[in-house]
């Protein structure tokens, strides 16, 4: 079955929960979020890998994410930069990207060593471990 293009970098499929279990959202994740992912790549001008976004209420258990989290409702997304090999130019391309979804965001922002993690909640900022 073909994909649905919900945007011109990003795929239902990359945001798809890691148990399998379906999401509320026909698009896998609120369409605002498609959105939001959009401008953060366009700001940071390379592609950016997904490492979780829909998360079944199970999954998210699992794994310990807060129990009221935007990803069981679709509405969030952990973020990191791909193409880098050399530590300190990840490391430099992160910072980037924290700073671009600080300023792009309007929802809440948690900033953690390896990720960024932006949702369409409430504005909130913090530091994860």
């Amino acid at each position: 079955m073909k994909e649905v293009n919900m945007s011109e970098h990003f795929q239902p499929s990359e945001f798809e929960s890691k148990d399998g279990q379906p999401s509320p959202w026909p698009e896998v994740v609120d369409p605002g979020l498609y959105f939001l992912l959009e401008e953060i790549r366009a700001d940071f001008g390379e592609p950016i890998y997904i490492n979780s976004g829909y998360r079944s209420p199970e999954h998210n258990r699992k794994i310990g994410g807060a129990p009221n989290s935007f990803h069981v409702k679709g509405q969030a997304a952990d973020i990191r930069p791909t193409r880098y090999r050399d530590p300190d130019k990840w490391n430099k391309a992160l910072g980037r990207l924290k700073i671009i979804a600080n300023r792009r965001c309007t929802g809440g922002v948690g900033f953690y060593p390896t990720f960024v993690h932006v949702d369409l909640g409430p504005h909130r900022r913090w530091n994860g471990k």
